[in-house]
């Protein structure tokens, strides 16, 4: 059994890590990897190299657990979406529009996405990350196909990396920082690839759907950025 005091050291040391993942983050999600310095990360965290290279051996490895919180918090979503029980294709849209809310309001997020571009391409962090997302994505597909949803001609995987491909690329050319625009280009892109995937008889459903989960998305975003 831990005792009290044993306690105290470790609660102090989970404490500290947290405060630099949090600085960490808040500093990733604005700028560049190359531009962020150790002590940009430790002055806004208050705290000295020592207490970093306690958890971290370098800012690299820093930036790596930032990915991975990122990481952990889209399974989180996605095991909370799953327990729902909405359709498949549901799933997939609402998950898209979650996660864009997080892109946009939080910083581990926003930074992770970031960071991946950067320094996940150095040990292919990169692309097992998002060849696990376009999998996951996949089977979620398979079962709107199975649901009647989606066109049995589709292949599961394509559509995976599709909206993958098409979420990534709408961060480059439209802006995080203009929520409401960004997440209007966003229904805009599930507009266009309703027709290419969904069944006829199903797209004015989905077009309902996607219409109502991005004036919640609006409105989340609007709130958050009210509160700060």
């Amino acid at each position: 059994m831990t005792s009290p005091t044993s306690a105290q050291p470790d609660k102090r040391a989970d404490t500290t890590r947290q405060q630099l993942l949090n600085a960490a983050a808040h500093q990733f999600a604005r700028r560049a990897y190359h531009n962020v310095g150790l002590d940009d990360i430790l002055g806004e965290a208050e705290l000295t190299k020592g207490a970093m290279y306690f958890h971290f051996r370098s800012k690299h490895a820093l930036a790596l657990a930032v990915i991975e919180d990122q990481n952990a918090q889209a399974r989180e979503l996605a095991a909370e979406l799953a327990a729902r029980k909405l359709s498949g294709l549901e799933t997939l849209i609402d998950f898209s529009y979650q996660l864009a809310i997080q892109d946009i309001t939080e910083d581990t997020v926003r930074a992770g996405f970031t960071l991946l571009e950067s320094i996940g391409r150095l040990d292919g962090l990169r692309m097992d990350l998002l060849g696990a997302w376009i999998q996951t994505g996949a089977g979620t597909v398979e079962r709107a196909i199975a649901e009647g949803d989606i066109f049995d001609a589709c292949n599961p995987h394509d559509v995976g990396q599709l909206l993958v491909s098409i979420y990534l690329g709408l961060r480059q050319t439209s802006s995080l920082d203009e929520p409401e625009q960004f997440l209007s280009d966003f229904e805009k892109a599930w507009a266009l690839v309703l027709p290419g995937i969904v069944r006829p008889e199903r797209i004015d459903y989905f077009r309902q759907f996607i219409g109502r989960r991005t004036a919640i998305a609006v409105g989340s975003t609007s709130a958050l950025a009210g509160s700060r």
